[in-house]
């Protein structure tokens, strides 16, 4: 993607190199070992992860022969993510009572 004419600030691009980045990196530091690839990535077998990597190949090809960035808008609605909802609750998943 870096010779493409996308820009690095779009989502797509942002979302796919992070992606391939980690991927390659864990494939790097566990070159021998494929299960523990497979539990690091938590995206199917080596075999699958080969093939989700040659799909998203030709997604990235129709993505850039379209040059579907310039057809999205800037998402404008601001929310607030919460990483553990749960928190707020007076209880927990184990059903026991949270402690003020």
């Amino acid at each position: 993607m870096a010779a493409s004419d996308m820009p690095e600030t779009a989502q797509y691009r942002i979302n796919v190199e992070a992606i391939a980045r980690y991927r390659i990196k864990v494939c790097e530091e566990n070159f021998d070992d494929p299960e523990k690839i497979e539990e690091l990535v938590e995206c199917g077998q080596v075999e699958e992860l080969v093939l989700q990597a040659r799909d998203e190949m030709e997604v990235l090809d129709m993505y850039l022969e379209s040059r579907l960035w310039e057809k999205i808008s800037p998402n404008e609605v601001e929310w607030d993510w919460d990483p553990n909802p749960m928190e707020e609750h007076s209880w927990n998943l184990n059903g026991q009572e949270k402690k003020e």
